[in-house]
């Protein structure tokens, strides 16, 4: 089937869902997507198109330089394209499309756009300045806000992709144009989220602000060469003039967490599974039902499972040390050039099942030894290892029928693919909080004390791939493989278009995953000395083993962890074994920590007020004996409630938190938020609080209630050895518009609320 031949089958199939209307409204009636033959309709899709109307809701951001349906290898500026894969693009003339693109079809437009007039190499050449080199890339077309230049809707490129392991198989959200974690029929199951791989014509080409310029350049990119895509090659004859390709993917994963284990306490392990493995963690699948460049990681039924070989647990000897978080925790090395932290294996590794017997003993659930601090620090026994099925490695791609050339040289240029833990909060952006930490919409006065140190996007980094990758192909000196860059041309120019609403779907490039900290969340990093040279490179096995025991430290020591994870800080004990890394920054409501309702998101319900012998305490988990193995290997970690979280409200609540901690005063470690939740205009306690301040609150308000925290004042409660208490003091109300900067608050033995002084 011809390249024109399936675009016109897409069309046909959508022309009665609304597409035909939508499109002959947006262009005066000028483009008819309902044609008899494929000819006709080729000859419609490449008509200039005196009129388009981009204020029509979804084209606001339509390039600017666009004038027809298909503009030839110009994905930006071919209407059809937009129309097809823009996830902005929901509404036709009277209401909601009543139905969307696939996959295989914004791929056949995709297509369609670089082989209409199929180029030569040379002609390819002559356009980029230079010869090319196949190089393969994950990407994705992108709503105006998150594209390079952010003028116009475009296609956005990184040589790293990333996908995340789930329960069940992929899910298409086609109004959204992409992947979901969320199963509608079951809040605890996580569909996992592939990666969207091409293969491409490329030049390497150095930051410039006038030529090229990738998503927040860093200092030095001047210096450092980057991949920039130029022609997109697939198979057939359409795409290169004279040439038949056929292009093939390939894909190669490896997790080497228990192994790496294994190796740091001087033991000899195997290279098989559990100790090292490359299957069941991701693969390309050969269906004509998808793309061929979609990358799914393996469901499994549970994120977590036992380590077995030979029908045995595969259990490691804990050393004696203390313990700071009741973890193995081998700690980290030092670059010596850069005084960077690298580790060559897990951060931190799950030590609390002993295997004592062939029988599996729970370390944090012994009352007879409820010190599990303790437990793991005196060491000297057998724990179990956990396997997770996430992993790292890298895309390569065959191309056959593409003769090596002055214009074209030969060999792929592989990508760099990481298979991740679960995003909790896909509607928000690691980039976009990067963003806006240094913007004006942050206060200086505590723009540096928000975070221990500031937010940063894995596309902030510089680094190469894993080196140490089996069978490894990349270049030590390719520093710049998770930036994001545009397709090579001139970069747009004119006024940013009013960003389009986010998008509730998985974004598989590095601007949506977080950078690399302590260990990381995505990603960590190790070091390779070679020819007498210390490298520094990204590397998976650096995080925790297995990643949920990582996670816990990331979501309940939030001031340590800059990035959109969820922050338990208030859901658990404030004696963590760090106390001084301890304090709510991005609160989660009562409903998302399950003091409310039935899904707190990690399956530890939040805190709650008990009278004791008339004195009211803080009752909670105890942080050291929360298990997020046991809540993965249950199935009760959840995403339904704070997959809701746009950007722009973590934004505000991060905002609001800052300005409770500059009304209340003192250390922000000395503070519990108990409850937290988001107030609908008409709630009685705001217009109450209004009133009595005299104040309007304008913006979007929250309710805060919180007491002192003392960790040398924490006990054990009578009511379980596995949860603590903490004296109710110094209690207070607070009302919190962060747009505005407005805080009204009341002490608890005060009925009436005042505005408060905010110094920002």
């Amino acid at each position: 089937m011809s390249l024109i031949d399936s675009v016109k089958a897409a069309c046909d199939r959508l022309v009665p869902l609304g597409w035909r209307d939508l499109l002959r409204q947006v262009t005066s009636n000028a483009l008819d997507i309902q044609q008899a033959t494929p000819q006709s309709l080729a000859a419609a899709l490449a008509a200039p198109l005196a009129s388009i109307d981009r204020s029509f809701p979804g084209f606001v951001d339509f390039g600017p330089q666009g004038q027809a349906g298909i503009t030839p290898g110009a994905p930006a500026h071919s209407l059809l394209y937009h129309a097809f894969a823009s996830p902005a693009v929901r509404m036709q003339v009277n209401g909601p499309l009543a139905g969307f693109p696939t996959p295989l079809e914004i791929e056949a437009v995709e297509n369609y756009v670089f082989g209409v007039k199929p180029p030569t190499p040379a002609q390819l050449r002559q356009s980029a300045g230079g010869p090319l080199s196949v190089v393969v890339f994950a990407y994705e077309y992108r709503s105006s806000a998150d594209t390079c230049s952010q003028l116009q809707a475009d296609l956005v490129f990184s040589r790293t992709g990333i996908s995340r392991v789930g329960t069940r198989d992929a899910l298409y959200n086609a109004e959204h144009r992409g992947y979901q974690s969320e199963a509608p029929d079951d809040p605890f199951a996580f569909h996992v989220c592939p990666a969207h791989f091409g293969v491409f014509l490329a030049i390497k080409k150095k930051g410039s602000r006038t030529t090229f310029t990738p998503m927040r350049a860093q200092p030095g990119d001047t210096s450092i060469g980057f991949w920039v895509p130029v022609h997109k090659l697939f198979s057939g004859t359409e795409c290169i003039q004279g040439l038949t390709l056929k292009v093939e993917f390939s894909a190669f994963h490896y997790n080497d967490k228990i192994r790496r284990v294994q190796v740091l306490l001087q033991q000899n392990p195997p290279n098989d599974f559990p100790f090292r493995f490359s299957d069941g963690i991701a693969e390309f699948r050969a269906s004509a039902a998808v793309p061929p460049g979609l990358l799914f990681p393996t469901p499994h039924p549970r994120l977590v499972e036992p380590a077995m070989k030979d029908g045995n647990f595969v259990t490691y000897r804990v050393p004696p040390a203390q313990s700071a978080f009741a973890a193995f925790e081998p700690g980290a090395d030092r670059d010596p050039a850069t005084g960077a932290e690298v580790r060559p294996a897990p951060a931190y590794v799950h030590a609390r099942t002993q295997v004592r017997n062939g029988a599996l003993v729970d370390l944090g659930d012994d009352p007879n030894h409820p010190d599990v601090l303790a437990n793991v620090s005196q060491g000297n026994y057998n724990a179990l290892h956990y396997v997770d099925f996430t992993g790292e490695g890298q895309i390569d791609a065959a191309v056959d029928g593409l003769p090596n050339s002055a214009d074209i040289q030969g060999g792929t240029v592989p990508a760099y693919s990481l298979v991740s833990a679960p995003d909790f909060f896909p509607s928000a952006g690691q980039r976009e909080l990067s963003v806006w930490s240094e913007s004006p919409a942050v206060p200086a006065a505590i723009r540096k004390s928000i975070w221990g140190v500031q937010p940063v996007s894995l596309c902030d980094t510089r680094l190469p791939p894993n080196l140490q990758t089996p069978g490894n192909r990349f270049d030590p000196q390719e520093v710049g493989v998770t930036a994001l860059v545009p397709m090579l041309g001139q970069i747009p120019a004119g006024v940013r278009p009013s960003p389009a609403e986010d998008a509730l779907r998985h974004s598989c490039l590095p601007d949506d995953a977080a950078g690399v900290f302590a260990p990381g969340w995505d990603v960590s990093t190790d070091k390779l000395k070679t020819n007498g040279t210390t490298i520094h490179h990204l590397a998976a096995y650096g995080l925790g083993s297995p990643f949920p025991e990582d996670s816990k430290l990331c979501a309940a020591l939030s001031t340590f962890w800059p990035t959109v994870a969820p922050d338990i800080t208030r859901g658990m004990s404030i004696s963590t074994g760090n106390p001084a890394l301890r304090h709510t920054v991005a609160p989660l409501t009562d409903e998302e920590i399950g003091q409310t309702g039935s899904l707190p998101w990690d399956g530890n319900a939040g805190p709650k007020i008990v009278t004791i012998n008339g004195q009211d305490f803080i009752e909670s988990a105890s942080f050291l004996h929360v298990d997020y193995i046991q809540t993965a290997l249950e199935g009760r970690f959840t995403s339904r409630l704070t997959a809701r979280v746009t950007t722009e409200e973590y934004e505000r609540r991060l905002l609001a938190m800052a300005f409770v901690y500059r009304v209340v005063g003192g250390s922000p470690d000395s503070w519990f938020v108990l409850s937290f939740r988001r107030l609908a205009p008409g709630d009685p306690e705001l217009q109450q609080a209004q009133i009595d301040a005299s104040s309007v609150l304008p913006g979007t308000a929250y309710r805060f209630d919180v007491s002192r925290s003392n960790a040398s004042q924490e006990r054990v409660s009578p009511s379980s050895f596995r949860r603590r208490l903490m004296p109710l003091t110094n209690r207070r109300f607070l009302v919190v518009d962060p747009r505005n900067r407005i805080v009204l608050q009341r002490r608890a033995n005060q009925p009436v609320w005042a505005r408060a002084t905010l110094t920002v």
